[in-house]
């Protein structure tokens, strides 16, 4: 395979990847907007994150199932003062998540950012053998 064919390869498949992540994320937007906030379910407490690269987990049992949520401080903080956020439920994909965090569009966003950058710079560094198998990198 060539050097230019390995980056066209990345791009695609990034944008496959950014394309992916930014319908999850407008699915979650959908599920918010056409449904309302889940109120029958019970707060069984929190974990706060043990270090930086954990994340807080928030135990609600909801129909009669344990559900494991990881979330971020900003959540924490507004349980910890008593104002719980709003919550809702997928039963497509039998998902349970705050308003907001079915799938954060950053993400969508860094793997958009990671599609056109890594191509660039590699374009940049191999320019001139960029028609040279990739056993020569």
């Amino acid at each position: 395979m060539k050097i230019k064919t390995l980056f066209k390869t990345i791009f695609c498949a990034g944008l496959v990847l950014s394309l992916v992540l930014y319908l999850c994320y407008l699915y979650g937007n959908y599920i918010e907007e056409t449904q309302a906030p889940i109120t029958d379910y019970t707060y069984n407490g929190f974990e706060e994150k043990s270090n930086y690269k954990s994340s807080n987990i928030i135990l609600i049992t909801y129909k009669s199932k344990q559900y494991v949520l990881h979330t971020g401080d900003r959540v924490l903080d507004k349980i910890k003062s008593g104002d719980f956020p709003k919550l809702y439920y997928s039963s497509k994909t039998d998902y349970l998540f705050f308003e907001g965090d079915y799938l954060p569009v950053g993400y969508a966003k860094a793997a958009l950012l990671f599609t056109f950058v890594f191509p660039i710079i590699g374009t940049l560094i191999w320019r001139k053998e960029l028609n040279n198998d990739i056993r020569t990198m």
